[in-house]
This record gives structure tokens, sequence and C-alpha cells, in this order.
């Protein structure tokens, strides 16, 4: 037990992650529950929004679900998510899903350095999902994704691609899962320069996931997971997640998480300070006649560059 904990540890100050490549407005996190626990919940569900984690969670929907996510951030950005679940007897889900991520205000700039008109940059992904139990033990899922992305009015680029996810119950208690993301993913790319109108691929980071959700504590449950990015110059890059939820008697929860701060570090560079961004965040039902609650999640997002406070908002709602 003492050289896993070291094991993680270590994980977490030295591992190293890709940036700035296609589809970064997906990877910031869908609802705020998600982003408090620093992203770990491959193998654990979040009402109204198992698309985004793990589409073989959806054979845990036992009643109609909706997720909507509002999050408004610092330097002008946000992220809108909206996710609508429906069980599928006897053992099965079905799910539809937007995300919505873009910068407004972008102050254009000409090549001598001369400011221009400002514009604004997004990226839509559309899902459909389908998650299906085989026995009482395993589960599989599958995303098949639409995703489109304009920068101003003359960049606009769209692809499909896919994701595969799993989940395994060891017991009632502790879950493990997996997700492989972006399959095939791209963005083509339509430029118009003048009266030009040129064409490119620009391809995806593809993904892999693995994690355990653990509930055999009273009142806390505990999520790692560790990620695999294969960028698309074939670099190999890691990051490590874990969260903590603590539930409250009035079942509030509190929410705690970790995960590395910065990607690839240049060679020779020297780092300040350990290589880890904490999330934060709470729960909270509202009841809203008879058994119906709606939950509020909330995210605090400090910045990981001194970019300001972001706070996140979702909504999920059970039928």
């Amino acid at each position: 037990m003492r050289f896993l904990v070291i094991l993680i540890f270590v994980n977490i100050i030295i591992a190293d992650y890709g940036g700035g490549y296609a589809g970064s407005g997906f990877r910031y996190g869908s609802n705020a529950r998600e982003f408090s626990l620093a992203g770990a919940l491959v193998a654990d569900k979040t009402s109204g929004f198992y698309a985004f984690s793990n589409p073989a969670l959806l054979q845990f929907a036992r009643h109609n679900q909706i997720g909507v996510s509002f999050q408004k951030m610092s330097l002008d950005r946000s992220i809108q998510s909206f996710n609508y679940a429906k069980r599928l007897p006897p053992n099965a889900g079905v799910g539809l899903a937007i995300l919505q991520s873009g910068t407004d205000n972008i102050q254009g700039r000409n090549l001598m350095n001369q400011e221009t008109e400002s514009f604004s940059a997004k990226e839509i992904e559309g899902i459909m999902s389908f998650g299906v139990a085989f026995g009482s033990k395993l589960a599989l899922g599958i995303n098949i994704k639409a995703v489109f992305a304009a920068i101003d009015k003359d960049y606009k680029g769209n692809g499909i691609s896919g994701d595969i996810g799993f989940i395994y119950k060891l017991n009632r208690r502790l879950f493990i899962g997996g997700i492989m993301k972006n399959l095939n993913a791209s963005y083509n790319w339509k430029v118009i320069i003048g009266e030009e109108e040129r064409s490119y691929e620009e391809k995806f980071p593809r993904s892999y996931s693995l994690g355990i959700a653990y509930s055999g504590l009273k009142r806390i449950s505990l999520f790692f997971q560790e990620d695999v990015m294969i960028t698309p110059n074939n670099d190999v890059n890691y990051r490590t997640r874990i969260g903590s939820e603590f539930r409250l008697a009035n079942k509030t929860k509190l929410r705690f998480g970790a995960k590395q701060a910065r990607g690839a570090i240049p060679s020779g560079t020297i780092m300040n300070g350990l290589n880890i961004k904490p999330t934060f965040g709470v729960g909270v039902p509202f009841k809203i006649w008879k058994r119906q609650y709606i939950n509020l999640d909330y995210a605090l997002d400090p910045g990981s560059v001194g970019e300001g406070l972001s706070h996140l908002f979702s909504f999920s709602l059970k039928f």
C-alpha cells in the first residue's frame, strides 16, 4: 500500500500531458462535479452527464435524466452542456448530449502587430450514446460524436469520431472503468483567404483512461484515474487525477481533487513548486415536490496561470 501511495504521488509530480491540440475545448470538463473531482470519473456516474465521462455508465440510468451546465469563465471563456439520458429496459440506456466551448472578444492583430477587429472562436460536440450491461458485472458503451469548430467567419472545421468505454463491478462498493476517446477524430478545415478557399486536416490526440471508484468508507467516496494521451506526432503523455467526495448528514456533498497542472515541460526548464492543481466544489439537492429533487453542483476554478477565478454551475434532474 505504501508503494502505491508513493507511485501515485510521483506520477502527479512528474506526469506529462499534451496541450494545444485540436479539441482542447472538450477536455476542460462538461459539468461542475466532474471538474471539482479533478475529472476522475471514468468509473463513477454523475447524474445527467453519463456520456461525457463514460458511455458504459448509461446502464445505470434507472430513470430519465437531464443535465445542464453553465460555466462562465475568466478571459471571456464559457462552456455550456446539455445531456438527456433514457433507460432502455432491462439493462441498457441511451443518451443525447451537446457541449459548446468558446471564447469571445479575442483581440485581432495584423502582421504589423496592429490591433484589428475583435473576433470569437468556438467548438461544438454532439454525442449519441448507448450503454448496455452484460450480466451483473460488465457493461460496455459507445459514443458517436460529431464535432464542429469555427474561428471568426473564415475558419470552419468539422469531423466525426467515437469513444468506447467499459465498466466492471468488482463489488457494490468498487468499480473499475476505462474509455478510449477520440477514435479516428479530426477537424477537416476550410479556410477562406481573400477569394481563395483552402482545406486541410487537423487530427485530435487519442486518449486512454483507466480508473476506479470506491465508496466503502462511511460517507466518503474516493476516485482515481490515469490518462494516457497520444498526440498526432505520436508523443505519449500522462496525467493522474484524484478526487474525494464527502457526504454530509443533510445530503450536501463536499468535493476535493488534484490533477497535473502543467503539460510538457521543455528540456532544461526548472519547475517552481509541485505540478499539482487542486480542485474544489459542492453539491446540494433541492426538493421541488414530493420526492423530486434538482441537484445543484458548483465548482471553483482558481486558474492555472493567473488567469482569474471561474465559477462553474451544473443542474441535473431525474424524472
